[in-house]
């Protein structure tokens, strides 16, 4: 295999050289998250020695990292850029394209004929028009009228043929002027047709007469049909994972379609290109970042700043210093690719949404209800990926029982791993919290002595005429100094403490009859020494 990278330099060429005009259609393609390799394919007949190729590239400017590769005993040089290749109209036309620009003709001479048919008919009726002007003038006698003859008889006879003649004109014009009424809807429908051929050859995108393009030298030591591949990255395209999620409350049946959503914004013309979405990234960075001498030095302390100390003084506390923001990367060793059949074809700027596949799964279904946020209790679907393969990151839109819910965003999900997705709100779960010890809301409690004690209630009505099942959660104080005590008392023991790992979070399971309600009442006291101030929001 032969190749030829697109050079900087641009060497002279032979000025003896052939010059051999070939069109390079978009035959396949890999499609990343942001750019993508781009193959164009041509076939041409070369002669023994050395030619000229001139491919036509609407993108030729955008294209990077340009590639040629032929499997025939031929020599490539290195493509270089030419500003404008001249064509003939239709010259390189694909079939598709020949065929639309024939129709185009043929629409075209359809409306012609139909506009020269009206322009005979409009002189005919110009003709009849003069005739039946001039009759009218003879019949109103004067200076440019008719003699009248002093014979009463010849008279009549005079009257007779010039009645006879400006009735047979007269009818005649107007039978030419009702035949032209019907040419305003010919005339419509041909250039409706027209129109439609012209925007059908259009969205074909066929090559303008002035193109820009490549150059290639080929040499060939035979005449023979070679296949040349041009690749080269362009930044114009781009793919993402877009899914749809169906829900069956009664089953707990899920399914998981996925779809792709490709988007090409360059100039080139894109119709049936064999496509691979891949979720490597070719643009980010090989190598690790540079490491450094980390010397230690000292400084003069900075003074606190008066705004800070003043802050300070009004409140009563320690300054509060913000950590340091933490940023998490994750690195997958592995991309995946995906090829997809039929072959596509897209519309520059216009984002196409492919279908590929529907992933099930059997779920586990929760009734989650958070009584301090939430009014109503909300419904869970659980599980375990065991497609075999991760569920890539992407929009995402919810049904439940056929019934949108919310559009969300899906995190990656690793093949094996836990999965759980919110389908909306159950409303006959109603959910309330209550403050009995204090009206102060969602507000802060800031307090001056060494003791509090709070009495906080929430609870969950199940209004609907059959038993549910739900998980109430809720969030009990703790304390993490040792001057500080927190003693939290309950109603009723919780089923889970420390619910996924999270100190504190506890969970009750209750199973609710139609119209009953329950509800957990939480006392909690507190202590500290004299001097400090409490903060917390129950």
């Amino acid at each position: 295999m032969r190749r030829a990278l697109l050079l900087l330099v641009l060497l002279p060429l032979p000025a003896q050289a052939d010059d051999l005009l070939a069109r390079a259609d978009i035959a396949a393609a890999t499609a990343y998250a942001a750019g993508g390799e781009v193959t164009r394919r041509v076939t041409v007949d070369l002669p023994a020695g050395t030619s000229r190729l001139l491919i036509p590239m609407r993108d030729a400017a955008w294209a990077e990292r340009m590639t040629l590769t032929s499997e025939g005993d031929v020599t490539l040089g290195p493509p270089r850029p030419v500003e404008t290749i001249t064509l003939a109209e239709g010259g390189l036309d694909t079939p598709d394209e020949a065929a639309a620009r024939a129709r185009v003709s043929g629409a075209e001479a359809a409306l012609q004929a139909i506009q020269d048919e009206q322009a005979v008919l409009d002189a005919r009726i110009a003709g009849l028009e003069s005739q039946l002007a001039y009759l009218r003038a003879l019949s109103q006698g004067g200076p440019d009228g008719a003699a009248m003859p002093g014979d009463p008889a010849a008279l009549a006879q005079v009257l007779a043929g010039l009645g006879s003649e400006t009735t047979r004109v007269a009818t005649a014009l107007q039978q030419e002027r009702i035949a032209r009424r019907a040419f305003a809807d010919r005339l419509e429908a041909a250039a409706t047709d027209l129109r439609g051929a012209l925007a059908d050859l259009a969205a074909l995108r066929p090559l303008d007469t002035d193109m820009p393009g490549i150059e290639v030298m080929v040499t060939s030591e035979v005449a023979q049909t070679v296949t040349v591949d041009i690749a080269y990255l362009s930044p114009d395209l781009s793919w993402q994972p877009d899914y749809a999620l169906f829900l069956d409350s009664e089953t707990g049946s899920l399914g998981i379609e996925r779809r792709i959503s490709v988007t090409y914004d360059g100039p080139a013309a894109w119709r049936d290109v064999a496509m691979v979405f891949s979720t490597a990234d070719p643009r980010r960075r090989a190598a690790p970042s540079h490491v450094g001498p980390a010397p230690v030095r000292l400084a003069e302390p900075t003074p606190p700043s008066p705004m800070v100390r003043a802050e300070t003084a009004d409140m009563g506390m320690a300054p509060v210093v913000m950590p340091e923001p933490v940023v998490e990367m994750q690195v997958s060793g592995l991309s995946l690719s995906y090829s997809y059949q039929p072959p596509v074809t897209l519309q520059t700027g216009q984002p196409a949404t492919l279908p590929f596949d529907m992933l099930r799964f059997d779920m586990t279904l929760e009734n989650r209800a958070v009584p301090r946020s939430d009014a109503t209790a909300y419904l869970l679907a659980a599980g375990r990926n065991m497609s075999g393969e991760p569920i890539l990151p992407g929009e995402a839109v919810l049904y439940r029982d056929g019934d949108v819910v919310a559009g969300t965003w899906l995190d990656l999900i690793a093949a094996g791993a836990e999965m759980e997705f919110a389908f909306g709100p159950v409303d006959h779960l109603a959910l309330d919290w209550q403050d009995l010890s204090r009206d102060t809301g969602d507000r802060g409690v800031f307090v001056t002595s060494n003791e509090e004690r709070r009495v906080i209630a929430f609870s969950v009505q199940n209004t609907s005429s059959e038993a549910e099942t739900v998980r109430l959660v809720y969030a009990t104080p703790f304390s993490e100094q040792e001057d500080l005590t927190v003693d939290v008392d309950l109603s009723r023991a919780a089923d889970v403490t420390d619910l996924d790992g999270d100190r504190g979070v506890l969970a009750w399971d209750l199973e609710l009859q139609p119209g009953e309600e329950q509800r957990i009442e939480m006392v909690v006291d507190l202590s500290w020494p004299e001097g400090s101030d409490l903060v917390w929001w129950p």
